[in-house]
């Protein structure tokens, strides 16, 4: 079998970006456009899922990486794993809008073809097999969030969450893009491989020259332009208002598969390319790692609104996963791929429930969530969990990549590396800090007394996604932790080599 077929999903989504321009012409049925959506994601969805767990059925090698469309693309145990993540949180973003957006609500073929174009970015981004391919990824990815943060454009918080959106990210593409065409023009190659391979000729001396510092400004410049990507410190400060002002599952899109595909393209360029070519890099991560944690942190301790809280919560967590990439070792980014993961369902599970809470008229402030266990029990324990499972606390599935994390650093660290112990510790004491406020937010579910005496009806589509997700991070991943995390070995090891 031809492995273009591989490309499948890809395809898929690109025939419904297609197809829903269709729909507004000839229907005048709106639950068309997510229909449309929801059917090309869980197409996307099996297919993956059918090549993962059965690659016989489509003549798949998973011990071998398949290159197709002249090698830019390389599929993988790595892409694979993301894409399935990607494809899921759309098709979680999909359903949730459905019930987020009233039936009149206008632009709706736009808002389904802005979300199935930002997940296609995604899926190029897990496969991409040179600098080119990953930027133009991201930016298709990026360009989308752009519009979709702006959706509602009477809303004045939307539209300026948008245009701050839209600025900062057009400069971080701008310094990426730098950043790129600076080791163009040192190695003369775009692909992985090739930077990769000049890089090992110079440490080995087969390429003269010296070119570790221009090497070394273009890593800075690609730091730079992804940790925009990834919100983290210093370049963070668009998040809080950005995850505030866009509708909440835009939102929920956001912290979760964007967030992971930029550690993906963190991980493909830092980890598998530039591994080799200096140290400083390094230490540059480790500064942007604890910076990171404890800003995020120790903002979120003052925020009254939900969402900014969660914002700030997510550069942490973002921090949390950056202690791995200097440590270099196959346990180490085992964990923070399986932690990238559990985040994206944390941080999404979260947001959902922040979407439903604010789409029933209780608004996204610490008093909207007094008594959400009265009026929702199942919504409230959700929450509950996703927040649990954010700090790390036992048996929650963010327990579980939070200490393979630690501990895979932890062992690079005790073996040579000592500043990578310090790394470790303020991630241990900032999660224990984290706990402060996620606390706060279960008072005020559990502790207070709704405000009103109306009834407020949950929409069933949101319990379902909660109770789904709560039944992930509290008894699936706990339940088959080794299963998983072995996949999340062979994931580390296909970007590894």
């Amino acid at each position: 079998m031809d492995s273009s077929v591989l490309f499948l999903p890809e395809l898929l989504l690109i025939a419904s970006i297609m197809a829903i321009p269709g729909l507004y012409i000839f229907t005048e049925n709106r639950n068309s456009y997510s229909i449309c959506s929801n059917l090309s994601l869980s197409g996307a969805l099996i297919f993956l899922v059918l090549s993962w767990y059965y690659p016989d059925t489509i003549s798949m090698n998973r011990d071998v990486s398949v290159y197709i469309f002249y090698d830019h693309f390389k599929i993988d145990d790595f892409s694979q794993l993301f894409k399935i993540v990607f494809v899921l949180t759309a098709l979680i973003v999909s359903l949730v809008s459905t019930s987020y957006f009233e039936e009149n609500e206008p632009h709706q073929p736009e808002y389904f073809t802005l979300l199935l174009s930002s997940t296609l970015g995604m899926m190029i981004t897990a496969s991409a097999n040179d600098f080119l391919t990953i930027f133009i990824g991201i930016e298709l990815s990026a360009f989308s969030s752009y519009a979709m943060v702006a959706f509602r454009k009477k809303d004045d918080q939307s539209t300026e969450a948008g245009a701050k959106y839209l600025l900062i990210g057009a400069f971080s593409s701008a310094l990426t893009l730098y950043g790129i065409s600076l080791l163009y023009a040192i190695t003369g190659s775009l692909t992985f491989d090739g930077v990769e391979a000049f890089i090992d000729g110079l440490n080995s001396g087969v390429i003269d020259g010296d070119f570790t510092e221009v090497i070394f400004i273009a890593s800075l410049f690609i730091i730079a332009g992804l940790g925009f990507k990834i919100a983290v410190v210093p370049f963070h400060a668009w998040a809080p208002d950005v995850y505030q002002g866009a509708p909440t599952p835009v939102t929920a899109l956001l912290a979760a598969g964007s967030k992971a595909m930029g550690f993906v393209a963190v991980f493909r360029v830092f980890v598998f390319v530039l591994d080799s070519a200096s140290e400083e890099w390094k230490l540059v991560l480790g500064i942007i790692a604890l910076a990171s944690m404890t800003t995020g942190n120790l903002a979120a301790i003052t925020q009254n609104d939900v969402g900014r809280m969660l914002a700030y919560s997510s550069i942490a967590q973002a921090g949390y996963i950056m202690i791995a990439i200097p440590a270099l070792s196959s346990e180490a980014m085992s964990g923070a791929i399986a932690h990238t993961l559990v985040h994206a369902f944390m941080k999404g599970g979260a947001f959902v429930v922040v979407g439903c809470v604010g789409a029933v008229g209780l608004g996204y402030s610490l008093d909207s969530y007094k008594g959400l266990a009265q009026r929702s029990q199942l919504l409230a324990l959700s929450m509950t969990v996703c927040l649990l499972s954010l700090v790390g606390i036992p048996p929650f599935a963010g327990f579980i990549s939070k200490f393979f994390l630690f501990y895979g650093t932890l062992k690079v660290g005790l073996a040579g590396e000592n500043w990578l112990i310090i790394l470790v510790l303020v991630g241990v004491l900032n999660s224990a800090l984290s706990l402060y406020y996620y606390l706060k937010i279960m008072r005020y579910m559990y502790l207070y007394d709704p405000e009103g005496s109306e009834e407020i009806v949950f929409p069933n589509t949101v319990r379902y996604i909660s109770f789904g997700i709560l039944l992930l991070l509290a008894v699936i991943f706990p339940l088959y932790w080794e299963s998983l995390f072995e996949l999340c070995k062979e994931a580390s090891a296909a970007l590894i080599g």
